[in-house]
């Protein structure tokens, strides 16, 4: 499974010489607030973003899945978007990469008697999904996406909103 990841990494590290061209060099930080399918439950987190030309973007991001029912999580998130600009203001995008989840259990009773316990799952797995912005200003966009993460036993679906500012 780690030669997967490693390969994975070794393909998207390759593909940053070759973006050197128009719009290159453009980043943006922010913010964002969504659903998680698998605790259903709210997340919210930050994101940077830095386009290597036109039509590719890295786009590392960091959230946190609120607790509910004693179960919550963060992700850590290595993206790659491939934008399709419309016009001016809106743009498309698919993305995929690979996530690293940390899920936690609290209050887990394993015998009767037993002191609640907090149990937690780490695990790699892929994303894959899309997403639309829109410019406000040159400075000021905001954001809706939709991603899938395959990680074992806790594959789900993320939707989100946010904004940020780019620079």
């Amino acid at each position: 499974m780690n030669k997967y990841f490693a390969a994975i990494i070794a393909t998207l590290l390759s593909l940053i010489p070759l973006t050197s061209s128009a719009q290159g060099g453009t980043k943006s930080v922010g913010v964002f607030g969504g659903y998680n399918s698998e605790v259903e439950s709210a997340l919210a987190g930050v994101y940077f973003q830095y386009g290597c030309n036109k039509w590719l973007r890295l786009s590392p991001n960091f959230q946190m899945i609120f607790k509910k029912n004693d179960f919550s999580a963060f992700h850590i998130n290595g993206n790659v978007h491939f934008v399709l600009p419309l016009n001016g203001s809106i743009n498309i995008y698919a993305l995929g990469g690979i996530t690293y989840q940390s899920w936690r259990y609290s209050n887990i009773i394993f015998e009767a008697g037993d002191t609640p316990k907090e149990v937690v799952y780490n695990r790699f797995g892929l994303a894959t999904g899309g997403g639309v912005e829109v410019f406000a200003t040159k400075s000021l966009k905001f954001m809706a996406e939709g991603k899938y993460s395959f990680v074992k036993d806790y594959s789900a679906a993320d939707f989100f909103v946010g904004i940020g500012y780019v620079f």
